[in-house]
Parts: C-alpha cells; sequence; structure tokens
C-alpha cells in the first residue's frame, strides 16, 4: 500500500504539471508564413505562455472556427467578411480596460473589423504601385500618387521614343490584369460585400473602366494587334528587368512586390502609388487578427496579441527580419496597421519609404468583401476585365460568370 501512495505522490505532481503546461499553451492557426517568427520571438520573451502554431489552409473557415477544436487566435486574411467576423470574441472589454489602443491604428482600417463591437483587428496592409526608371518621369507629376489618367499620357510620351531599331512601349493594362482592377477600384466600380454576403458592384463605372483600359489600347498603343506583338516579342523578362533595359516606361507593381526585386535591380528604380491625385486604393488582401469566441484561453490569447500591437515589439520584428535576411516585407508582408511603426520605423529598414509613406486621408480602404473574394477576383473578376479590354470581347456576363463560378465552387 505504501508502495502504492508514494507511486500516486510522484505521479500527480508530473499530471499536474502536464496540465498546467497544456493550459499555457495557446494554438494560433495561420496561413502566413511571416507567424512563425512572431512566435519564436514571442516565446522566447516570456515565460507565462506559449503560443503553437499550427498550418491551416483556410483559417477562417467559419464552421471550423464555430466547433469543438477551434483554435485560440487566428492570424489571416479575410476574417472582416460578413460570413466570418461573428465567429470572434469582442475586444471591446480589452479596449476599455486599456490593454488595446486603437487609436495607434489607421481608424478606417480598423473600422472594417468592426460591428457593433470590435471583433477583429488589422495587422496589416498592401498598396498599388507603378514603377519605373529613375529619372524617367516627367516633372509634370510631382507628389505621391499617379494616377491611371496620368500614367496613360506618360505612356504616350514614353512611346514618342520607339524606333524601328529599338522598338519600346510605355505601358498596356493588358501586362498586368491587376491594374484594370485597381483601375476599377479608383474609377468607383465599389466591390463590396452585400448584407447577404454576396459580391456587389456599381455597373456603370466597372463599363467605364473597362472602356478607358480598351481607348488605351487602341490609341495609345495602336491597336491590340500591335499591343500583343510588342508583348510577345519583348515582354519574356520580369517588369523590373524591361525598365532597367529601357524596353518599358512602367510597371505594375505592390509595395510587398517591389521589395521582392533584387536589390541591385531595384536601386534603379522609383515608384509612385497608383491613385488619384489625393486617394490611394489599399489592396484587398488585409491581414487580420482575432479570438474566436470558442477558445478558452481567450486571456492568453490576448497577451500575445497586445504584444504583437507594441511599436517595440514591431520594431524588434523588423530588426530579426533583416537579421535573418529574409525575403519578407514589413510586418506580415505589409505596411502595418500601427500608423506610428510606418512613418518612424519601416523608413528605418526601407530607406526608399522615406517621403513616401502615405498620409492617412489618402488611404482608401476597401470595403468589406465576401471571404472568398480573393478567389472571386483571380478566377472570375480578372480574367473577365481581361476579356473586356479586347479588341473583339467575348460575350461574357459577369454577373452570370460568377454564378456559374459559385456553383461549381459548392460542388467542390
Amino acid at each position: 500500500m505504501r508502495k502504492i501512495i508514494f507511486a500516486a505522490m510522484f505521479v500527480l505532481p508530473l499530471l499536474t504539471g502536464c496540465f498546467l503546461i497544456e493550459q499555457k499553451t495557446v494554438i494560433l492557426w495561420t496561413d502566413i508564413p511571416e507567424a512563425a517568427a512572431y512566435i519564436e520571438l514571442y516565446n522566447a520573451s516570456q515565460s507565462d505562455y506559449r503560443i503553437e502554431l499550427v498550418y491551416a489552409e483556410n483559417p477562417g473557415d467559419y464552421q471550423k472556427l464555430v466547433s469543438d477544436g477551434a483554435p485560440d487566435i487566428v492570424l489571416a486574411e479575410a476574417l472582416a467578411s460578413n460570413s466570418v467576423i461573428t465567429a470572434f470574441h469582442p475586444f471591446d472589454k480589452a479596449m476599455e480596460d486599456g490593454l488595446i489602443n486603437t487609436e495607434i491604428l489607421y481608424s478606417d482600417l480598423c473600422d472594417l473589423g468592426k460591428r457593433t463591437e470590435t471583433l477583429v483587428l488589422p495587422v496589416s496592409f498592401n498598396i498599388p504601385a507603378i514603377m519605373y526608371k529613375r529619372g524617367s518621369l516627367s516633372e509634370e507629376n510631382p507628389g505621391l500618387t499617379i494616377s491611371p489618367e496620368k500614367l496613360k499620357a506618360e505612356a504616350e510620351l514614353f512611346n514618342e521614343s520607339s524606333t524601328d531599331s529599338f522598338r519600346v512601349k510605355g505601358f498596356a493594362p493588358s501586362w498586368t490584369p491587376d491594374f484594370m482592377l485597381y483601375n476599377a477600384f479608383i474609377n468607383g466600380s465599389d466591390f463590396s460585400e452585400a448584407a447577404d454576403g454576396s459580391l456587389i458592384w456599381n455597373d456603370t463605372q466597372l463599363a467605364a473602366s473597362v472602356e478607358f483600359c480598351r481607348d488605351w489600347t487602341e490609341n495609345i498603343n495602336s491597336g491590340l494587334q500591335e499591343e500583343q506583338d510588342f508583348t510577345l516579342t519583348y515582354c519574356y523578362d520580369p517588369g523590373y528587368k524591361l525598365l532597367n533595359a529601357g524596353r518599358i516606361g512602367y510597371y505594375y507593381t505592390t509595395l510587398r512586390e517591389f521589395f521582392t526585386i533584387p536589390a541591385n535591380d531595384r536601386s534603379t528604380l522609383e515608384f509612385k502609388w497608383l491613385g488619384s491625385e489625393s486617394s490611394i486604393p489599399v489592396c484587398e488582401d488585409i491581414v487580420y487578427i482575432g479570438i474566436p469566441e470558442k477558445s478558452d484561453k481567450k486571456k492568453a490569447a490576448l497577451e500575445f496579441i497586445i504584444w504583437l500591437f507594441n511599436e517595440k515589439t514591431q520594431k524588434s520584428l523588423l530588426e530579426a527580419s533583416q537579421f535573418k535576411r529574409t525575403r519578407s516585407f514589413g510586418i506580415c508582408n505589409g505596411l502595418s496597421s500601427v500608423q506610428s511603426v510606418n512613418e518612424l520605423v519601416m523608413p528605418e529598414f526601407y530607406p526608399v519609404l522615406i517621403g513616401n509613406i502615405p498620409p492617412n486621408d489618402y488611404l482608401a480602404f476597401p470595403e468589406n468583401l465576401p471571404a472568398d473574394w480573393m478567389s472571386i477576383r483571380n478566377d472570375v473578376i480578372i480574367p473577365w476585365l481581361a476579356n473586356q479590354c479586347a479588341e473583339d470581347p467575348e460575350s461574357m456576363n459577369l454577373p452570370d460568370l460568377l454564378k456559374t463560378w459559385t456553383l461549381q465552387e459548392q460542388k467542390k
């Protein structure tokens, strides 16, 4: 009997210790590679909690988030859509207690994660841009942005330098169909999510944006055949190489993509944000973080989120990224949702951003979009735009295409 009691005295603390370790472990679902480095730094910085990363192909799957086995934290895109956001626990109590200060975030961006209460918080975002070889933009385009109209005029000027021995082309919307999409956003096409989760838009403005690109091909680039011939003949290299070779004048990119260009090739290039004179459309792949309502470790999850939104933390994350020479840019591969980090910290690590961080009132954050927006844009919207901007577009009705795509996805 004494042996049994002794064994029990030995085993019980072990079981208790294992239980405590399990209770202190927080599960984070994400599909963002940068999260691994952040979690490593957090776990090393304190001993109260341990974050365990789980890669999830679709971290924002509503059905999984409201079921048993849901994670304690989700870090992913599309968490602010109507069909997903209600799975999350509000941050309002933490905000009232001063644990989280949303005033340090871009206010319009923060509002995307709010319904009657703040349910998810933005972490990072990306911006579209037009890059060009230093000195090739005319002096008539000062400021942070270049509009599609001004880009069109610059491209026309660049076309005039073409010769029989060295053909050049300023820019063609068809080179990067994403340009056509952001031209549509700038033109007021207003893609957004309806109350029932469906996608809605302004037909009139979308048609006008298509006509703008068609006119560019026809009247600036001498027609679709000439544009396609130039593209097939010369545009086999990445855009930045074509710019540095003087073969093209301008190329669409995003801030994130710009920093994937090798440093030597990037050193000769500059960029302006794609937008109107005082407005820049923010890319839709905004990264959010939230605590599912199903989590039973909300306090521990909140501690990690408080740590993540600290300016000193984000500076440490940027320093670690630079030290390890990763190809990742910024915070979660984008600009931070913390305004002061972008304005005061980012330029330390990315000197090209000095004087190039857009003011808060320049940033036009997208309306909330369906959870599957990124698939819709890539599988339906962008192919439709590319087709409509052709000289003889096929008869493709966007609502019908979207309906067909939706039915196919439901069958998967």
